[in-house]
C-alpha cells in the first residue's frame, strides 16, 4: 500500500510508519463462519503488523507452458492435433497442433473430444500448461474460464482441481489455498487439506454471507503458521470500493 508522507515541521517527531503502527488496532469482525473456518475482517494495522512479522514465502508449483515440451512428457497419454480445414469440430492428430483430441487419464478412463464428459469437452478447451509434479493439465474455455483435468486422479472438475497458479501452501504444507477463474470479474477460492498425499478439498471460501456480496480478488496474500490465511480483497477497476479491505480466516481443526 503506498501512502503519502507529509512534511513535519519538528525533526523529532517519531515517522509516520512507527506513529501509524502504534495505534491501538480495532476488534475484529467475524463475518462469516461454519464448522470448517472462520472469516473475519480486519482493520489495515493488524494486517500489515502480521505480514511484517511472518517468515512466510511462496513456494509456487512448477508447469510447463510450452506445449512442445508437453506434448514430449504426455506422450502416450495425450494426444494433440489440429483442426480439419473446414471442419471446425473434428480434429485430427496426424497434424502437428495444440488442440487436444483425447486424454488417457491414469485409471485407464478415455476422454475424447466431441464427446462430453460431465462438464468438460476437449473441445472447447484449450491448452494452457502442465504441472508434471501433481499430473494436472491446465485448460483456458471460453471467456477465459479455467478448466483442468487431473490425470492421476481421473478428475475433471474445475471446482475440485483449481488452477494451481493460484495454490499459497500454508506453513508446513498441511493446507493450501486454491481457486479460479470462471469468466465472470470476479475469481472463486477454496481450501485443501493434506491427504495421503494428495490435496483434498477441505472447504469453500464464499465470495458472499448475508446477501451481500464481499469477496472479489485475494492479494497480498500470506499464511500464518497451518491455521490462519490473511488476504486482501481487491476489485480491479474499483480499487477504493467500500467492499474492499483485510480480512483473516481461521481454520476449524482439531488436528
Amino acid at each position: 500500500m503506498a501512502c503519502q508522507q507529509n512534511k513535519v515541521k519538528n525533526p523529532v517527531s517519531p515517522p509516520i510508519k512507527e506513529a501509524i503502527v502504534s495505534e491501538k488496532p480495532a476488534v475484529d469482525s467475524l463475518v462469516f463462519q461454519d464448522k470448517m473456518i472462520r472469516i473475519y475482517k480486519i482493520d489495515s494495522i493488524s494486517f500489515f503488523k502480521e505480514q511484517q512479522k511472518t517468515d512466510y514465502r511462496r513456494d509456487t508449483i512448477a508447469s510447463i507452458s510450452d506445449v512442445k515440451v508437453a506434448k514430449k512428457l504426455l506422450q502416450g497419454r495425450v494426444v494433440f492435433g489440429d483442426y480439419i480445414p473446414g471442419k471446425a469440430m473434428e480434429i485430427d492428430t496426424l497434424v502437428e497442433g495444440d488442440v487436444i483430441a483425447q486424454v488417457r487419464l491414469n485409471d485407464g478412463r478415455l476422454l475424447t473430444a466431441g464427446k462430453t464428459e460431465g462438464a468438460i469437452d476437449l473441445l472447447e478447451n484449450m491448452f494452457v500448461k502442465y504441472f508434471p509434479s501433481e499430473e494436472i493439465l491446465l485448460l483456458e474455455g471460453g471467456h477465459t474460464t479455467d478448466q483442468a483435468l487431473d490425470l492421476r486422479q481421473g478428475k475433471w472438475d474445475i471446482e475440485e482441481i483449481g488452477n494451481l497458479d493460484y495454490v499459497y501452501f500454508s506453513k508446513h504444507k498441511k493446507y493450501r489455498l486454491n481457486g479460479m477463474f470462471n469468466g465472470q470479474e470476479c475469481s472463486s477460492y477454496f481450501l485443501q487439506k493434506k491427504e495421503n498425499e494428495v490435496y483434498l478439498t477441505y472447504a469453500q471460501i464464499p465470495l458472499d454471507w448475508n446477501d451481500n456480496f464481499e469477496l472479489c480478488t485475494l492479494k497480498e496474500i500470506f499464511w500464518k503458521g497451518d491455521q490462519q490465511l490473511y488476504f486482501r480483497n481487491f476489485f480491479y477497476g474499483a480499487p477504493h470500493d467500500k467492499r474492499a479491505g483485510f480480512y483473516r480466516l481461521d481454520i476449524i481443526s482439531e488436528n
